[in-house]
């Protein structure tokens, strides 16, 4: 029997010894602030994590350092973390930057460049941010809206050129390509409503294209993994003419059945006219302006290159990952869970941070930082 099951050994003690080689664990995070959500943390919650893991050994490291572990193997000390933020939102600047420099930590901010909003000043001064003294703008901190109609509207508040130059500039924080728009597909010509005016609590779950009232309501879908559907320009002018695009006046309209039965006449008559799907190049394009040109917009506003990519929804096909590699990335990052060994950059593994106590950050921390039991507690949790 091998020493590392000798008789009283736990079972994890075991997996330690059976792992071998060190496993980088990745946090992914996304909001950080006041309001509640299913991708939220606290920014109270936040500085726990940022505390907890320190007292406990933890160092969040920069992104060079874990770009230099996971592309060559160049080893990180014992208890190293890589602390990550998708989509770049202002509270990532307001609220997680603050809390992981009190603690000694660095990390890495995935942003959607077209969303990065252009000049402008920060919108707090970072000397304020550091000593708690600043005054973070109402819309940071709850960026969720009511519309005239009644609505919950998500009106999220991103990192303009200049906080995104300061925080590259502070060390603290480093920004990463999540591509261009972030934009999701339709999928093909079923369909179950039509677009109106509603609810709206997610950013993402969008087109390239913004939708118009009264069309049918296509299945949306991550864009660098499917071929897109592409609705008939005809039956959308036709729509475009026949309902209201301003979103008071569509309200009302779908609120008349006669005007609900019209607007289905209508696209019913266009049967198997709905669309069409895009050809091999146009979807070749499609990935293209998303991977390269993000990557392009945002070396434009950093001023250097930049090597790493997120994933939108963690999701790629063979066509986005060949033009993704064409276009000089080299570390790609997922959203599924799992070990990070050494030397392993093209399906980099995260697990999400939650609002839970940052004693249970650590534990994640710890499984994923051993990478047999990484891979197995991933296993299990799928």
């Amino acid at each position: 029997m091998p020493i590392f099951f000798k008789k009283g050994a736990s079972y994890v003690e075991c997996f330690m010894k059976v792992s071998g080689s060190q496993s980088l664990p990745v946090v992914m995070y996304h909001y950080v602030n006041e309001f509640a959500g299913s991708i939220t943390v606290s920014p109270v919650r936040f500085k726990e994590h940022c505390r907890v893991l320190a007292e406990k050994g933890w160092r969040g490291v920069g992104l060079d350092e874990a770009e230099a572990f996971l592309l060559a193997g160049e080893p990180l000390p014992a208890k190293s973390l890589l602390i990550t933020f998708d989509d770049g939102y202002c509270d990532n600047y307001c609220f997680a930057l603050p809390a992981l420099h009190a603690y000694g930590h660095r990390g890495a901010v995935f942003a959607v460049s077209q969303r990065l909003e252009p000049g402008g000043a920060p919108r707090a001064r970072l000397e304020e941010l550091l000593s708690g003294t600043a005054d973070i703008p109402l819309a940071v901190r709850r960026p969720v809206e009511e519309t005239p109609q009644g609505f919950s509207s998500r009106q999220d508040v991103f990192l303009n050129h200049a906080e995104a130059r300061l925080m590259q500039e502070q060390g603290v924080l480093t920004l990463a390509s999540h591509t261009r728009g972030h934009y999701g597909v339709y999928v093909g010509p079923e369909y179950g409503g039509f677009f109106q005016p509603g609810p709206r609590l997610r950013t993402f779950y969008r087109t390239e294209s913004p939708p118009v009232w009264g069309m049918p309501e296509f299945a949306v879908k991550p864009g660098l993994l499917h071929r897109a559907f592409l609705p008939n320009p005809d039956l959308q002018a036709r729509i475009a003419a026949l309902v209201p695009q301003e979103d008071t006046a569509a309200a009302v309209f779908f609120a008349q059945e006669r005007n609900v039965a019209e607007l289905s006449a209508l696209v019913a008559s266009f049967r198997d006219k709905l669309g069409r799907y895009e050809t091999d190049e146009e979807q070749r394009e499609r990935m293209w302006r998303e991977i390269g040109g993000g990557k392009a917009e945002l070396e434009s506003i950093l001023g250097r290159p930049v090597r790493s990519l997120c994933w939108p929804w963690g999701r790629y096909g063979k066509e986005a990952f060949s033009l993704a590699r064409d276009a000089g990335f080299q570390v790609f990052f997922t959203t599924a869970e799992g070990a990070n060994p050494p030397g392993r950059p093209e399906a980099v593994g995260r697990f999400k941070g939650k609002d839970k106590s940052g004693s249970w950050l650590a534990w994640r921390a710890w499984i994923y930082s051993r990478p047999l039991l990484g891979k197995l507690y991933a296993q299990v949790r799928i």
